[in-house]
């Protein structure tokens, strides 16, 4: 006697059957209900709750160096951001280039730079930022080697309480390091200056997501080439300021007392160190 075929079920719609995003709705992070702001970006927002960037909390962005297209990839962000509001930078390590960032539609006026002593008041001055009525975001550059759990928890709850944008840019050895932000995303740069390689590593509702590739100029709408003649300014500007700005610092013994000499620093940058320079400042 043969046996009776058992009837096909879908098993992802059977009703008993648990599914992680079911907690959605019933711990507050139905996409639906959760204010974000768009990256820019439409293949980063699919995989982003709510489809953008979190509009109250923290980011990680996670880079092995400065330079690689961090600032292009939040460029739509700032846009919004410094519209009606200030956006702080805290202790960057190039000094923003107000004649890019306004040629991207950023507003400079509501640009904010804080330099910091130490890894606590870099801490303190985010923290304060986060809780103002008057910052919209809050981009800071920490001490990795001081940043510990505890911390990034206390600034995740200021830019929750604040309504406000929070990231932390940290290297790539941080990946491995826990951290209370709501998102985590590794940059990696590609074979293209216009082109961003990310992984999603840490986000609210759904699993890490690897091999994400951007077009930046897709949210920027200016190539990188197009780009030249502006980089080549810069360049040589850095170049100028070098020569002027820039010393050396000597410490010499006088008289059994300690004096300070200072000679100007001057070096020739070659045509690749220009470009690499504005690429660095630029991104």
């Amino acid at each position: 006697m043969s046996a009776d075929k058992t009837p096909d079920i879908d098993a992802l719609t059977h009703p008993m059957l648990w599914r992680g995003k079911d907690l959605l709705s019933t711990s507050g992070l139905n996409p639906s209900q959760h204010t974000a702001l768009t990256s820019g970006y439409a293949e980063l927002d699919s995989h982003l709750l709510g489809g953008g960037w979190p509009q109250q909390g923290l980011v990680d962005l996670l880079l092995p160096q400065a330079g690689i297209g961090e600032l292009r990839l939040i460029l739509p962000v700032l846009q919004q951001l410094t519209q009606n509001a200030y956006v702080v930078w805290i202790n960057p390590p190039f000094i923003p280039y107000a004649t890019a960032l306004g040629a991207w539609g950023v507003n400079t006026h509501n640009i904010l730079v804080v330099r910091t002593q130490s890894h606590e008041d870099t801490l303190w001055s985010m923290e304060r930022c986060c809780l103002s009525s008057g910052c919209a975001g809050v981009l800071a550059w920490p001490d990795e080697r001081k940043l510990n759990i505890k911390e990034t928890r206390r600034v995740q709850l200021a830019a929750r309480s604040g309504h406000t944008l929070a990231l932390f840019f940290r290297p790539i050895s941080a990946t491995t390091r826990s951290s209370l932000a709501e998102l985590r995303l590794a940059l990696r740069p590609t074979h293209s200056v216009d082109r961003l390689s990310l992984d999603i590593i840490k986000r609210k509702g759904g699993w890490p997501v690897h091999g994400i590739e951007l077009c930046l100029a897709e949210a920027s709408q200016t190539p990188y080439d197009l780009m030249q003649p502006l980089h080549q300014q810069l360049a040589l500007w850095q170049k100028q300021d070098a020569q002027t700005t820039q010393q050396e610092r000597k410490t010499v013994l006088k008289n059994g007392q300690e004096n300070t000499v200072y000679s100007d620093f001057a070096y020739d940058m070659n045509p690749s160190e220009s470009d690499m320079a504005a690429n660095s400042s630029l991104h």
